[in-house]
């Protein structure tokens, strides 16, 4: 596993976290951790996306919910901050707020998905 390069995600990681997980399980724990974040994320994002497409509120905000606890657990602040964000808009029922931060949820989760990858090099 590589050391986390701080020029290239400081801005997208919390490199507290990513130390602090380090300290707590060793780079195997992050590896598992960051792993486990890449196979469920992706369904997780696809469920936001369909409720955003469907204007189900609900949904919106439980995917969101969903996105932005596995987010923070590792580091990817932004993410977190887009869907935390996103997740009050839902509950508002502010639709046009919800399908802009759904489209800046999409860019974080890449970014986001781009740093923890690197970091498994």
């Amino acid at each position: 596993m590589a050391s986390p390069d701080p020029t290239s995600t400081a801005q997208v990681l919390d490199l507290a976290v990513i130390d602090g997980l380090l300290d707590l399980g060793g780079p195997e724990l992050l590896a598992e951790l960051i792993e486990l974040f890449l196979d469920d994320a992706p369904q997780r994002l696809s469920a936001l996306e369909e409720a955003l497409q469907g204007a189900d509120g609900d949904g919106v905000r439980d995917a969101a919910h969903g996105l932005k606890s596995s987010a923070a657990n590792l580091g990817a602040a932004i993410l977190s901050r887009v869907c935390s964000d996103l997740e009050a808009a839902a509950r508002r029922g502010d639709a046009t707020l919800s399908h802009q931060l759904g489209g800046a949820a999409r860019s974080a989760y890449r970014d986001a998905d781009f740093a923890l990858r690197r970091l498994l090099d």
